[in-house]
């Protein structure tokens, strides 16, 4: 859970960052300058990149039940410890509330796609030769050899492109009938444009964040923020394939494709003209500032390096980070391997001074006999958790310093499934001591 808390933040920060460049930038440079922003921001929602700041602490994952403070034994058995315990939510319902969330919204995902395909993939293909031989103009204007069919319905509101493997123009019946062939080939132009572009695989993308990441609103903004810069750069595509055209032209085309929506929803997963309704007066004017706005790609290119380099660099912290993680675990195993050899005395020797002051060596001995000994040798020792915090609670309050909390998955030869919870902390020597123990059945 903490790498998707780790990945949730560092998506938003990502997010925040191509919001605040659009908002200065975007007035003066065109889309197609800007689109590998959006591809950085989506992929460090979904892959796992160390933050430049502590995100150890954010979600930790804490084991059931702690002594942070003294070492305590197997309930029940022997020493019954004065030291508080604490008992806190399980990690795994954090998961398993995370997987009711995005199972649900998967499952959402999957039947809407189900019953678009079912519904629109068994529509017969238009046959009409002058639409078809102007749609084949436009794919050679454009570049695309891509076979794109063509289907006329009066069941969607706005022209829409439709699958990415079996795509489909959508175009609604009344629509087709009041434009003319120019008109016609700016929104055969519009929609060849989020093919070429790659959007609807990059749509499925963001839709993925949105699955993931279903408890960040911000994740969630960040698929809205997309939706509205690629009909953007839609737009200005297609005003680049229409050689003789003014931006007005297009605009006014854009005005008779929205004016014609009925109040019909498009099928899901498909990318329509219209999606943007809301935002019509944000896309006339960026049709009508075309064309001042230049690629600057020097500019461009410096912004996306700067983007990337916040998306791949491994902080200098974040690498302390896991050295001093490290070397705990590596203390922990060994003073652990101590007590699996049965050298109870010495373990309690190689203990903190807060550990040797809070517990007499005779009485630890005692208690492991009494409770460990009886579990048999030590077969196999899993770490499931690590805790790295500066200040842990005690009967006489908190106390403050470095320590590492950690859990394992331990079995012995007569108890197959247990948890041991190991506290460490740093001493004045910079060394790494135990200052709590905890074992239990799982």
């Amino acid at each position: 859970m903490n790498t998707l808390f780790t990945l949730s933040v560092h998506g938003s920060i990502l997010f925040l960052l191509v919001w605040i460049l659009n908002r200065i930038f975007g007035r003066f440079m065109r889309t197609s300058g800007r689109r590998g922003w959006w591809i950085v921001l989506a992929l460090s929602f979904l892959v796992t990149i160390p933050l430049p700041i502590h995100v150890i602490q954010i979600v930790p994952p804490l084991p059931e039940r702690l002594d942070l403070s003294i070492p305590i034994t197997m309930p029940g058995n022997a020493v019954q410890s004065t030291a508080g315990k604490i008992d806190i939510i399980p990690p795994n319902l954090l998961f398993y509330s995370w997987a009711v969330g995005a199972g649900g919204y998967f499952l959402f995902v999957v039947l809407q796609t189900q019953i678009a395909v079912r519904r629109w993939s068994t529509e017969r293909l238009s046959t009409d030769s002058d639409l078809l031989n102007l749609l084949e103009d436009c794919k050679h204007e454009t570049k695309i050899t891509a076979p794109i069919g063509l289907i006329l319905s009066s069941q969607v509101s706005t022209p829409a492109l439709l699958g990415w493997l079996r795509p489909r123009i959508l175009l609604p019946k009344d629509l087709i009938s009041s434009l003319s062939r120019e008109e016609l080939k700016s929104i055969l132009h519009h929609e060849l444009a989020h093919f070429r572009s790659l959007d609807i695989p990059l749509n499925w993308l963001f839709t993925l964040v949105r699955v993931i990441h279903w408890f960040n609103p911000i994740a969630h903004f960040t698929y809205y923020a997309w939706t509205e810069f690629r009909e953007e750069a839609a737009d200005e595509h297609a005003m680049t394939s229409m050689k003789g055209q003014t931006p007005s032209f297009y605009g006014e085309v854009l005005l008779k494709a929205i004016r014609g929506a009925n109040g019909l929803t498009t099928p899901f997963g498909s990318l329509a003209i219209g999606e943007s309704i809301h935002n019509l007066k944000r896309r006339i004017t960026m049709i009508n500032q075309y064309e001042h706005k230049t690629p600057h790609i020097i500019l461009t290119s410096s912004l996306l390096a700067l983007m990337t380099a916040v998306f791949i660099l491994k902080p200098l912290q974040a690498e302390d980070i896991s050295d001093v993680k490290a070397l705990a675990i590596s203390a922990m195993q060994s003073w652990l391997t101590e007590i699996d050899q049965h050298q109870y005395e010495q373990s309690w020797k190689d203990a903190s001074p807060f550990f040797q002051k809070a517990l007499l060596s005779n009485d630890w001995v005692h208690a492991l006999d009494s409770v460990r000994t009886p579990l048999g040798k030590c077969k196999e020792r899993k770490l499931a958790s690590a805790l790295h915090q500066t200040e842990v609670p005690s009967p006489k309050g908190s106390l403050k310093g470095d320590f590492m909390v950690a859990q394992f998955n331990t079995s012995f030869e007569n108890l197959a499934y247990a948890v041991e919870t190991v506290t460490f902390e740093k001493t004045t020597d910079d060394s790494w001591k135990a200052s709590g123990y905890y074992i239990k059945p799982k």
